[in-house]
């Protein structure tokens, strides 16, 4: 099921950054860079079957309302402001560390 795989990727990327700033955190920018690539091929991966989803709607292929898609959906992007507040963050952590 499309919905599923959409949340099962984003929900790996979640454990990937919030593991990216536990590294971070404790001085591992070598580890909380490579973690944040691993969330980054997975928002990819979340994000490709998204939109082939939306690419049928647009062809003018019916896809039925489905509340796990709009599930998947929110978590998707929700995965993706975290990715972006992380990245941020990692970004202050070693501006910080080189003081």
């Amino acid at each position: 099921m499309l919905s599923m795989e959409v949340i099962l990727h984003a929900g790996n990327a979640r454990d990937f950054v919030f593991k990216a700033i536990e590294q971070a955190a404790n001085g591992d920018f070598t580890e909380a860079d490579s973690l944040m690539e691993r969330a980054n091929e997975e928002i990819h991966q979340a994000h490709r079957v998204q939109t082939s989803t939306l690419q049928k709607e647009a062809e003018g292929i019916e896809i039925p309302y489905s509340p796990l898609f709009g599930h998947a959906q929110d978590t998707l992007m929700t995965v993706k402001t975290e990715f972006n507040l992380i990245r941020e963050f990692i970004k202050l952590y070693k501006k910080s560390s080189e003081r």
